[in-house]
């Protein structure tokens, strides 16, 4: 299963500095958040919406160091094979999650570098 979006090299390096500096786990969890509402927005666009239920699973998660976007669960087992495919089935996937993790990729950058650096200014780091 392939995934998608940007790694940021140093990022979990960076993360433990800030945190000794005293930056508080829910301030990073707020950034990683911001930048998964993103991808999930536009997921949300990008998905089928026969039923709907595959579209009110799309959620971003709520972690310190990481941005994930997460779809289907219980009710909704297929979100892996709507996004990848199958292709043992003949079934081809929509990808609708990665393509909003791959579109979003410049613009979390961007809200990263840019809520790190206010977490920083907010701390007296800089």
């Amino acid at each position: 299963m392939a995934t998608s979006g940007a790694r940021v090299v140093g990022l979990r390096e960076t993360i433990r500095a800030l945190e000794r500096y005293g930056v508080e786990s829910q301030d990073l969890k707020d950034v990683m958040t911001a930048i998964g509402s993103n991808v999930a927005r536009e997921a949300h666009v990008n998905v089928r919406k026969k039923s709907g239920a595959l579209d009110r699973t799309i959620r971003p998660s709520k972690t310190k160091n990481k941005s994930v976007v997460r779809a289907g669960g219980f009710g909704v087992r297929y979100a892996g094979v709507q996004n990848y495919g199958w292709p043992a089935r003949g079934i081809t996937g929509d990808h609708f999650l990665t393509d909003a993790a791959n579109d979003q990729a410049e613009e979390s950058i961007r809200l990263m570098a840019e809520g790190l650096q206010d977490l920083a200014r907010k701390h007296n780091l800089t």
